[in-house]
């Protein structure tokens, strides 16, 4: 061989050579970045809402999304929802009006179908503008200097501040709070600005005096908040700056029908806080309520006490004026009435209250929002002992924190800012169409789940099937969830437990594992051959 040919093999040589080493450096290269991708944690999005109605997106917060004026697809402090056969009903507080979806809404920001309480979409004004100038009704005021003083006036078809809506025996009630009344169409509305037909707390549709000028009886109102029936029969409303809630036992049948019964007082002409000594909170007293709830079928009563920060439960439909209550939450007893259960505004926990503002109960548990702490309180059973902790949150992350929309810079669809209203729709309620509960395909999933968490000491609970309507009134929007935040189990442990050695002086893939090595060959069945 000639000395020129030697030198060009071993310049090929050396050229294979290095390609090769290439070729290993890219391999280990590679290697090492599957070893960092198996490392690495994927984090599973937080359980929160999957709609919102009000904004364009879960991040959106501002009243009527920014704009100077309203729109068929805005809202500004929503206060309260109901639900009936496909249609959706909200209070719009801040714009002093009620809005209706014809077709419950299918994604985020869908507009509204009708308008109540305004001509159109792009009003906002209180009682549409219409003013009055005090004179003799300043008596019911019990201030004689706001003589001359101008007022909004209400008229049968405007609304001041709307709070409570329902539907009772196929009747659109709404809670018009500034106006001191409860309106109530003979149906369902079905034009824009359509009057009701009868009121509840004035003597006729053109008054809006608190308490029909002052008096305080069996059929008037001062600033009512809550409103609901639960059986198509009875009607509860909170009545809160009368600090009672009252109950007709029948459909009232003409303008100012009297109630029958009054809660958080001793008589049913009686309107003091905690029945006149405001720090001396009992069993039968009430500081402001916002919420109530009928559950029909146990005849149990639950009453948010707002100013008291507590919700009384009557585990019987009361009877009689002034019956007192069996259970309180948010307090340890009866006596007490502090914030957080005297731990100040920012010590939020499982069993304290902070001005809370509303209450639901169904199949899927008991809901109540806790306005203060910027959360939603959830306990899977109905509780039988005071003071008795919540068993879930929804809002924040845990149960000690309180922080409106968790501190972030935007809302989210797991948090909330001065939750209100609340709305809870079960599945098995016939009568509601048109809303999807939880995936239909998680059924097919929870034997998988359950399989899969054997080992685990408790086996993860399965989803109860239920829509709940929170009147996020601090973000202008209603959000709805469909599934409970239980946390979520870790299965990195898991797999980090399959590479655990019983020497811990060998090395990973020293140990002495058939099952690491081919049959046919020594070689282990994961290793690169070499070079």
């Amino acid at each position: 061989m000639s000395e020129d040919k030697e030198m060009e093999d071993a310049e090929d040589s050396l050229s294979v050579s290095e390609d090769e080493e290439i070729d290993l450096d890219e391999v280990d290269e590679s290697e090492e970045l599957d070893e960092v991708d198996e490392v690495e944690k994927v984090e599973e999005p937080e359980t929160g809402a999957f709609l919102v109605i009000g904004q364009g997106d879960f991040s959106m917060s501002r009243s009527n999304r920014g704009a100077d004026d309203p729109g068929d697809n805005t809202l500004c402090e929503p206060q309260y929802a109901t639900v009936f056969g496909d249609m959706l009903f909200v209070s719009d507080r801040g714009n002093h009006r009620v809005l209706i979806w014809e077709q419950f809404p299918e994604e985020n920001g869908e507009p509204s179908s009708l308008v109540l309480g305004q001509e159109d979409f792009a009003d906002c004004l209180e009682n549409r503008g219409i003013t009055t100038t005090l004179d003799e009704m300043t008596s019911g005021l019990g201030d004689e200097d706001l003589d001359g003083f101008t007022i909004s006036k209400s008229e049968e078809d405007t609304l001041s501040q709307p709070a409570g809506i329902a539907v009772i025996d196929g009747k659109l009630y709404v809670v018009d709070s500034g106006n001191h009344r409860v309106l109530r169409w003979g149906g369902i509305p079905t034009e824009d600005g359509e009057a009701p037909g009868l009121v509840l707390g004035q003597d006729n549709m053109d008054d809006n005096e608190a308490n029909r000028r002052g008096f305080v009886g069996s059929g008037s109102l001062f600033f009512p908040m809550g409103i609901h029936s639960g059986d198509d029969k009875h009607v509860l409303v909170a009545d809160k700056d009368n600090n009672r809630v009252l109950i007709w036992n029948k459909i009232p049948f003409s303008d100012g029908w009297n109630a029958d019964v009054s809660l958080g007082q001793k008589g049913i002409d009686e309107r003091w806080p905690n029945q006149g000594e405001f720090d001396n909170v009992g069993q039968d007293t009430l500081s402001f309520p916002t919420g109530v709830h009928f559950d029909a079928e146990n005849e149990r009563i639950f009453v948010v006490d707002q100013g008291n920060n507590r919700v009384l439960i009557w585990n019987k439909i009361p009877r009689e004026t002034g019956a007192a209550a069996d259970v309180v939450l948010g307090q340890k007893d009866f006596l007490s009435r502090e914030p957080n259960r005297g731990n100040g505004p920012k010590r939020a926990s499982a069993d304290n209250l902070y001005f809370p503002t509303d209450v639901v109960y169904g199949k899927a548990g008991l809901f109540v929002s806790d306005s203060g702490n910027n959360r939603v309180l959830y306990w899977k059973e109905v509780p039988t002992e005071n003071g008795q902790p919540a068993d879930m949150v929804l809002g924040q992350s845990s149960l000690t924190e309180n922080i409106f929309n968790r501190g972030w810079d935007d809302a989210s669809n797991c948090t909330l800012n001065d939750p209100y209203g609340l709305l809870l729709i079960d599945e098995e309620e016939e009568e509601f169409r048109g809303i999807p509960m939880a995936d239909d395909d998680d059924d097919d999933n929870e034997e998988t789940a359950l399989v899969e968490s054997e080992s685990a000491e408790e086996p993860e609970e399965p989803q109860p099937k239920f829509k709940l309507f929170i009147c996020d009134r601090g973000n202008s929007r209603i959000v709805v969830w469909n599934e409970l935040p239980y946390p979520k189990e870790e299965k990195e442990e898991d797999e980090f437990e399959e590479l655990r050695v019983d020497d811990e002086n060998l090395l990973i893939g020293d140990e002495e594992d058939d099952d690491f090595y081919d049959e046919d060959d020594e070689t282990p069945a994961g290793e690169l051959p070499s070079a």
